[in-house]
């Protein structure tokens, strides 16, 4: 993979890899549906992180004796970033990646289910690392309280190394938060290279975070499912 698509791939894999758990198909389901979510233009723009489209997923499952069918959005935004020219030759490599995932809860014959709310961000991160040759998280490194939605709430940050065309390895961080909003479940999960200086880029996606928007109606590009892994567990 080329070295600036790969960083940008991995936002829509973090997310995606965990909402692909939805797995069955049937003729006859009950339906819910997240509400999309995505961020502000004006948190976009002062950021300087790009919209790439929204992807809609449906999966179908059997929950309490029931067949349903559950349709969840994904969000994904990146940003070039000058990397040291040394390494990575003379232009910018798209390498901040952000995305965002809502995925609906789901209550069927008094039994709950929801793909994202039953794992820890340990466990996010060690399968977002599980799903890309040449990431490895090395150690989560605390985190940092945030509002967003309304809500305050605790992201948790990893450390590690990945590694752009089996060539180049770069040392980066990987954020995520997950919170109950509504009737949905939201996920975020942010990678940005330690080279870039680490404060302007945590800033950029403590930025993005507060610019949440989520509910029903909120206009959306919705973009070929390209890249949101479909593999299910």
């Amino acid at each position: 993979m080329d070295r600036r698509q790969f960083l940008g791939a991995l936002a829509a894999g973090s997310v995606g890899t965990v909402a692909g758990c939805l797995s069955g198909f049937a003729d006859d389901a009950t339906t819910f549906t997240a509400a999309p979510a995505r961020v502000s233009e004006d948190a976009a723009s002062e950021t300087g992180y790009e919209y790439r489209g929204t992807r809609k997923r449906v999966d179908e499952r059997q929950v309490g004796g029931e067949e349903i069918e559950a349709t969840s959005y994904l969000s994904t935004y990146d940003r070039s970033i000058d990397l040291p020219s040394g390494r990575f030759g003379d232009e910018p490599v798209r390498a901040g990646a952000f995305g965002v995932g809502t995925t609906p809860q789901i209550n069927v014959g008094g039994e709950d289910f929801n793909p994202i709310s039953d794992f820890s961000d340990r466990e996010i991160a060690a399968r977002i690392q599980d799903h890309y040759e040449g990431l490895e998280i090395v150690r989560a490194v605390g985190g940092r309280a945030l509002e967003a939605l309304g809500v305050r709430f605790s992201l948790e940050s990893y450390e590690g190394t990945a590694s752009l065309q089996g060539e180049f390895d770069i040392e980066v961080v990987l954020d995520i938060f997950r919170r109950e909003h509504e009737d949905d479940h939201i996920v975020v999960a942010a990678i940005y290279p330690v080279e870039d200086v680490l404060p302007s880029e945590q800033e950029r996606i403590d930025t993005l975070i507060r610019g949440l928007q989520s509910y029903d109606d909120l206009e959306v590009d919705i973009v070929e499912s390209d890249g949101w892994d479909s593999s299910s567990n």
